[in-house]
């Protein structure tokens, strides 16, 4: 169990330093403004959106932050945990980027055998809902997360 969790991380990172060598630039406001407001994507739910609904649905989402640059081709993401189930948010430009993130953060669960997660679609903000540590056995956490983003 650890060393798949050691694997997952290997990758992410590696996945985060891809997208640095290949999109430099690519996602950053044109003026060079750093505020996270900036980045993010427009006619889409935006991350602060979906970690309100999760609150607004008595959950606690903790840690979220920033990845930069953004991982899956996404415009905008953010990762942290609710209740210890590991969930990713994130935002993109059009459908072609999100489909192609989409399948990039399955292939990914797929390689790194992932047995519980959920990855959704609302507009064009993914979410990807993954417990490592089986901290929802009942999935009853996850059930909340999924219907709150569906709401949106």
């Amino acid at each position: 169990m650890r060393s798949s969790a050691l694997r997952l991380a290997a990758l992410a990172v590696a996945g985060v330093v891809g997208s640095s060598v290949g999109g430099c630039g690519k996602n950053k406001a044109g003026d060079g403004a750093s505020s996270a407001t900036a980045s993010h994507a427009s006619g889409t739910p935006q991350t602060i959106a979906v970690l309100d609904a999760w609150r607004g649905a008595g959950l606690t989402p903790v840690g979220f932050a920033a990845l930069n640059p953004p991982p899956y081709v996404a415009t905008y993401c953010e990762r942290g945990t609710v209740a210890g189930v590991e969930a990713l948010v994130c935002e993109y430009a059009d459908d072609g980027a999100l489909d192609r993130g989409q399948q990039q953060l399955k292939d990914e669960h797929e390689r790194t055998g992932v047995h519980t997660g959920v990855t959704m679609r609302t507009k064009r903000t993914l979410l990807s809902i993954v417990d490592r540590e089986q901290r929802d056995p009942n999935g009853k956490t996850i059930n909340q997360l999924v219907q709150a983003f569906r709401k949106l």
